[in-house]
């Protein structure tokens, strides 16, 4: 047994949580709204630009040439973060949303924020191995998101097809393989403390995305006594 498999043995309860959420199985049985597409969508313009930060970071962390390092490259430059909220800005588009893609702390839920700041913090604080595996659960959206519906009918607007496309790509399946492997190597030659730290990492972050899922799909509103959607 690997030791990624042996955390997400630890955090089973957390990756059933995730992988198939109530949103994600809403999605597979054809009765996910526009509107909780909309709201993850929203919600999601600050996790970019901060995944894409952490990933630079990690960039400037690693040793000089690292496999992990390229293919970060890669991903800032294939899928920039302006890019990529162009790509969602024009689901939303499509879908008559009538939003702007945002991408600041200040325009997402409570619970994306909580997110963004753990990704944030690890960036600033750990090691590259430790930004890979804060990162990873993220990047296993190619399983979650891009395997699941791969060659699947998904019943709901077109946008929902390109949304689950965009997670099919080699760029980002190439980065999710760098992330495990970065993960292992740093497991294999650290300590206990360093194996309980990658554990933590992995599993907050776990517990974070299973959150943001959450917040969209009960259409949350915002911030205490907020009357409005904290992207307004």
């Amino acid at each position: 047994m690997t030791f990624l498999e042996e955390c997400r043995r630890d955090a089973a309860e957390v990756w059933q949580a995730y992988a198939h959420h109530p949103w994600i199985e809403a999605m597979a049985a054809g009765t996910l709204t526009t509107k909780q597409f909309v709201f993850f969508q929203l919600d999601d313009g600050a996790h970019v630009a901060e995944f894409n930060r952490a990933l630079a970071l990690g960039v400037a962390k690693a040793p000089t040439g690292h496999a992990w390092a390229r293919a970060a490259a890669h991903v800032l430059d294939d899928m920039s973060t302006t890019a990529e909220l162009a790509e969602k800005q024009s689901l939303l588009d499509e879908l008559g949303a009538g939003q702007p893609m945002r991408h600041d702390r200040w325009s997402c839920s409570p619970e994306r924020e909580g997110y963004v700041n753990h990704l944030v913090r690890v960036a600033y604080e750990g090691t590259f191995a430790h930004i890979a595996a804060s990162l990873y659960p993220c990047s296993l959206f190619t399983t979650v998101v891009g395997e699941r519906f791969r060659g699947v009918t998904i019943t709901g607007p077109p946008a929902f097809r390109r949304w689950a496309d965009m997670y099919t790509r080699r760029t980002r399946n190439e980065m999710c393989a760098r992330h495990a492997e970065v993960i292992e190597q740093a497991a294999e030659t650290g300590g206990d403390a360093e194996r309980c730290t990658l554990r933590r990492l992995y599993r907050r972050s776990l517990e974070h995305q299973v959150r943001v899922f959450d917040a969209a799909w009960r259409g949350e509103r915002g911030w205490p006594g907020s009357t409005a959607p904290c992207w307004t």
